[in-house]
């Protein structure tokens, strides 16, 4: 899965539609901005329609930049 687009914010909470790299398949999901979600949680989220992950069709997804840097308090 990989983010399509995200479709609401709250700090670093977020809203947003995932797409899976595979079939196709369109999904909503919520989501935290920081560097563990976008490198270790998105590449083990299952599509809900083929059951695939980004680790099991061996996909290395783009860096993702995070709208707030680590160090920064919200």
């Amino acid at each position: 899965m990989k983010i399509k687009e995200i479709t609401s914010r709250s700090r670093r909470d977020f809203s947003a539609t995932y797409i899976c790299e595979k079939c196709g398949h369109e999904q909503k999901g919520g989501g935290y901005d920081d560097r563990n979600f976008h490198d270790n949680v998105i590449p083990k989220m299952k599509c809900l329609n083929c059951g695939k992950t980004r680790e099991d069709l061996g996909i290395k997804g783009d860096f993702t930049e995070t709208k707030y840097n680590a160090w920064e308090v919200i």
